[in-house]
């Protein structure tokens, strides 16, 4: 009975052995020749059990590793055996990574050894290719200008780069292992912490520009990005503390250069004033006596009209001229200081009517004058209408004066609205002038055209720009010598209906 009994186990270890899907062999612990195999051992290997049962396990083994494989059988005293590390040598000559089971048995009344083979190449390989990764990865932060930290849940540091330590005036060595708290006692009262322990408790990623104290009182600024991983929170930082030197020296010197800029102003205003004044002083306290060069040339004329020849009455006559020309130059330059020192009046202007008052104002002009007028509808702005009004009054007596020689004169006014600003117009087809100095156009007594050619005391655009400069705007014009002028300006209004 326990012969049968015995019959039975051992075909049932036989199922077991053959129909196993790891690879499996017997072999003699004398002669190391193969004894028995599996069929999985056959399709890893590449012999037939024929083949197997003529090598031995040496031939499954690398050259190299044989000296290793005998020491290993002759000094293992274990009945039971784990072992990794081994390489297998299959029959084409490829070579695997193998972890081996094994125990001993007596197989046919032999000592024998029985091995359970797995394969692990394809697992080594991974592991191999991880490491690589991570030490590729580890290299990476090693050499990363940016400090880098992980913290633990913690608060202890698990990894520093280089870069890390040395903005903590530390090592890697006497950093890792220990909290933040053990090597920078106080951090845990301050901003930075603060934002650490959110991220490290509601898994939310922050940022944060610190200035940091170190234990020697010295301090230096950092730009920290806290980043929440499953080990912990990454700490990325950068340096700034140079960066934040510069910028307060650039404050510094804002601030005094606005210093500077608003005691220049004040000066620059005082002086304004002051040659305001002079000059309305100088232009008033010179009427008086041009009147009576005036009065008195006109007193001798009629005293002495009787013994003038042509050429001594022509004489009186230039006198009689430039007197009228100084007095406008007296009355424009008046004018001129008057602007900068009256007071603005601010209320709705209708310029339709500006326009329209200024054409009235400009009648004596335009007799025997062909002129086509092309008015536009204008906008209804905010402004002080007396200031507008000498505004078009200039710019429409310009326009009129220099297409004087024009058989047909065209003057266009209009408005363009551009980037919701208003671009107001005067354009005529006159006489133009050369934009190589257009600069010279709105400044005080400069003028582009002779006396002889177009009168004027230079006065007149220079006072239309001190008033739109008033208002908030900007003046400026275009031209062609011949072909015409056009002269822009803006209110700084948005344009309303009406």
């Amino acid at each position: 009975m326990l012969e049968n009994h015995n019959v039975i186990e051992e075909e049932q270890y036989k199922i077991l052995f053959e129909s196993n899907p790891q690879p499996m062999l017997v072999y003699d612990l004398e002669t190391l020749g193969i004894l028995t195999v599996n069929d999985a051992a056959v399709e890893k290997y590449g012999y037939s059990r024929d083949e197997f049962y003529d090598i031995t396990i040496k031939d499954i083994r690398p050259s190299e590793d044989i000296k290793q494989l005998l020491d290993h059988v002759s000094n293992n005293n274990e009945k039971y055996q784990f072992s990794t590390g081994w390489r297998h040598r299959k029959k084409d000559g490829s070579i695997i990574d193998v972890e081996i089971l094994s125990h001993e048995i007596i197989f046919n009344d032999r000592k024998a050894r029985f091995v359970s083979v797995n394969d692990v190449t394809e697992k080594k390989h991974v592991e191999e290719a991880l490491k690589d990764t991570e030490q590729r990865y580890r290299n990476t932060l090693d050499h990363m200008l940016e400090g880098f930290q992980l913290i633990g849940y913690d608060y202890r540091y698990l990894y520093i780069n280089d870069a890390g330590a040395k903005q903590g005036r530390s090592t890697m060595g006497e950093l890792m292992g220990h909290t933040m708290i053990e090597k920078y006692p106080g951090i845990e009262n301050t901003k930075m912490f603060s934002n650490l322990r959110k991220t490290m408790e509601e898994r939310i990623p922050c940022n944060q520009e610190n200035e940091f104290t170190f234990p020697d009182g010295s301090k230096s600024w950092f730009y920290l990005q806290f980043e929440p991983v499953p080990d912990g929170v990454i700490i990325l930082s950068s340096d700034i503390t140079k960066e934040k030197a510069a910028e307060q020296e650039l404050k510094m010197h804002r601030e005094h250069l606005e210093d500077i800029v608003v005691s220049r102003t004040e000066e620059l205003e005082t002086v304004n004033k002051e040659l305001e004044a002079f000059s309305y002083s100088v232009s008033h306290d010179l009427r008086a006596p041009l009147r009576h060069i005036a009065g008195f040339i006109e007193l001798l004329q009629n005293d002495i009209s009787g013994t003038l020849n042509e050429k001594h009455q022509r004489y009186f006559n230039n006198i009689i001229t430039s007197v009228k020309r100084m007095g406008n130059l007296i009355d424009d330059l008046l004018s001129f200081s008057r602007m900068g020192r009256v007071e603005m009046h601010r209320s709705k202007v209708n310029l339709d009517n500006l326009v329209k008052e200024s054409i009235k104002d400009l009648k004596e002009d335009l007799l025997n004058r062909k002129i086509t007028w092309e008015i536009e509808p204008l906008p209804i702005i905010e402004g002080d209408s007396a200031m507008l009004k000498q505004v078009f009054l200039n710019l429409l007596s310009n326009a009129v004066k220099f297409t004087s020689k024009k058989e047909e004169a065209v003057i266009r006014i209009g408005v363009n609205e551009v980037d919701g600003k208003n671009i107001f117009y005067v354009k005529d087809n006159g006489a133009g002038f050369n934009m190589k100095y257009v600069d010279k156009l709105f400044g005080v007594f400069q003028r582009l055209h002779s006396n002889a050619e177009f009168e004027g005391t230079g006065i007149g655009l220079a006072n239309v720009k001190r008033i739109i400069h008033r208002h908030e705007g900007n003046i400026w014009a275009e031209g062609k010598v011949d072909k015409g002028t056009s002269i822009f300006f803006t209110l700084n209004n948005k344009r309303k209906n009406g």
